[in-house]
């Protein structure tokens, strides 16, 4: 697809760059973050935008813009910028390719300026198609290290559930403040009389269930009928 006159080849959900880029231009302009970068598509949609975009990437020569600085950076290591750089940050799909994201999330909060935008998406391994898939397998997905000779293997070793996710986030001084799903998975609307149960099992656990657990937000619609990826803005609070 055609991205403001260049092409892009992206691993993630087609849609994702597109809703992250509607929601941040409506923001003022200033410096950001894109990490991981890939191929560039979300930063040169940004770039165009109007934003001062860095990229970073643990694989950057595969970076297809030469208007856009771009670093090598590690997810699982300290990024390569001083504190509070950015106005904006974004990590499209990239938790799940992190081994810590206690520690990756610290970092991005590190480098984002007090009250900056932090926007992540990552698969929503909270859907009810995922919670009955762990029931019967034990597992999500098996758990392998990235081969780029195989497309079908994606390097996904983490897979945080939505409440760890947010566990994260907040421990890294991230207080999320939208979540929406990529698409609507209507495959999954046979799934409701399931939904059904966890919705009551909310209402049922009342006040202990939305502060210990955030079951009003884990087995939320949005969540739990959401399709296959969650785009997340969370505001650095401290």
């Amino acid at each position: 697809m055609l991205i403001h006159g260049r092409e892009f080849q992206v691993a993630s959900l087609n849609e994702i760059h597109f809703k992250i880029v509607d929601k941040l231009k409506k923001m003022p302009k200033g410096k950001a973050l894109d990490f991981p970068a890939g191929t560039g598509r979300l930063s040169w949609m940004l770039y165009n935008e109007g934003f001062d975009v860095t990229a970073a990437d643990i694989g950057p020569e595969g970076f297809q813009n030469p208007e856009i600085p771009v670093v090598k950076g590690d997810l699982d290591s300290r990024f390569p910028f001083e504190d509070g750089t950015f106005d904006y940050a974004c990590c499209v799909d990239g938790p799940e390719h992190a081994e810590n994201v206690y520690h990756t999330f610290r970092e991005f909060a590190r480098v984002l300026k007090k009250g900056g935008l932090f926007t992540m998406s990552y698969p929503n391994y909270s859907n009810i198609e995922s919670r009955i898939r762990n029931v019967f397998y034990g597992i999500l997905e098996p758990v392998e290290p990235y081969n780029p000779k195989d497309h079908k293997n994606n390097g996904h070793i983490s897979r945080p559930p939505y409440a760890l996710l947010k566990m994260a986030l907040n421990y890294a001084g991230l207080e999320i403040e939208s979540i929406e799903s990529e698409k609507t998975k209507y495959n999954q609307l046979f799934l409701l009389p399931v939904a059904m149960i966890l919705f009551l099992f909310t209402k049922i656990k009342g006040e202990k269930g939305r502060q210990k657990y955030w079951l009003s937000e884990s087995n939320s619609w949005k969540i739990l009928m959401g399709g296959n990826g969650l785009i997340i803005g969370s505001r650095k609070v401290r």
